[in-house]
């Protein structure tokens, strides 16, 4: 079942958990993959879930349609990543976890990717980029970058784009003019 944004959609932190959790229609709530410590200070108290909101949500749906995720698992990454750009506190790029490729490109807002851990394709979707820096979010269980550090599905890391290998682009570009596309439902 694909969930259509509406206007009743918040963001509230959950102080006993440490997370965020994202309201929904009628009494659903869905956690979000974002705790305390890898959050900007944006999330205080009751945050709407806006038209810019509304409109990456369905960019990344569009973006995940040909994985073979099922209809909820697309709708979770959709909202996590969006959960992520909203309130994802900016890191320093970790690169050196991922093989260097010779590949000089330029990525953007939902592009899927693959970075390679020694060897293994792991799969990610590019939240921001730009000239020479991606942030992009785990679509996989999990990826043992070294004995101290895990990432678990939804975590999002910063790399260089020198070590981003294109997998699959997002058709049509995120431009002002995407909202006419979006129907916020009273």
């Amino acid at each position: 079942m694909l969930l259509e944004p509406s206007n009743k959609w918040y963001w509230q932190y959950d102080c006993a958990g440490q997370f965020i959790v994202i309201q929904l229609s009628d009494g659903l709530a869905m956690s979000c993959h974002l705790d305390k410590r890898n959050m900007n200070n944006l999330c205080k108290g009751r945050i709407n879930f806006c038209a810019e909101d509304s409109s990456y949500y369905y960019y990344f749906l569009e973006a995940l349609k040909d994985l073979a995720f099922s209809v909820p698992e697309k709708v979770q990454i959709a909202l996590n990543a969006v959960t992520n750009l909203r309130f994802q506190k900016v890191k320093m790029p970790q690169s050196w976890f991922f093989d260097y490729t010779n590949l000089e490109s330029s990525f953007s807002t939902g592009d899927i990717i693959t970075l390679s851990l020694r060897g293994t394709q792991v799969q990610f979707v590019v939240l921001e980029a730009d000239d020479r820096v991606s942030t992009c979010m785990l679509l996989e269980d999990s990826i043992k970058l070294s004995d101290m550090k895990t990432l678990v599905k939804f975590d999002v890391i910063r790399v260089m784009n020198d070590r981003v290998q294109l997998q699959q682009a997002v058709t049509n570009q995120l431009t002002d003019d995407s909202f006419s596309y979006v129907q916020i439902l009273a």
